[in-house]
């Protein structure tokens, strides 16, 4: 009995963590903290991104590097999509990874905004 109840807690985490793998694949479009993007034709890091609708980048422009996320286009480099997934995977496995396993997906987890674009409401 012991060793079914095993299996299947393993077959659970599988399931999460392929399903976590995929999320984290809807990640990469998007412009996340720590990527490189083109601002005004020179790439900058993104720092920051706590205002709304707003980037801080490493920039002197007056406003304490603060710029316009429709200004900025992430820059495709292949460490830059490894970053994105890994921002992706890393959120939640650390976070929500042990939560849906003991739980699954709840109805008020849908309403957060810790899901990629394509995902959100």
């Amino acid at each position: 009995m012991r060793e079914i109840k095993t299996r299947r807690a393993n077959m659970i985490k599988l399931y999460w963590k392929v399903r976590i793998f995929f999320l984290a694949l809807r990640w990469i479009p998007q412009v996340n903290l720590g990527d490189e993007v083109y601002y005004q034709g020179k790439k900058y890091i993104v720092h920051n991104g706590n205002r709304d609708n707003s980037w801080r980048l490493d920039i002197d422009n007056g406003n304490g590097g603060w710029v316009k996320r429709p200004d900025c286009c992430k820059v495709w480099t292949w460490k830059n999509i490894k970053h994105s997934f890994n921002y992706g995977h890393t959120f939640y496995m650390t976070a929500w990874f042990d939560i849906w396993c003991a739980s699954g997906i709840k109805t008020w987890m849908r309403g957060c905004n810790i899901w990629p674009w394509p995902f959100r409401r």
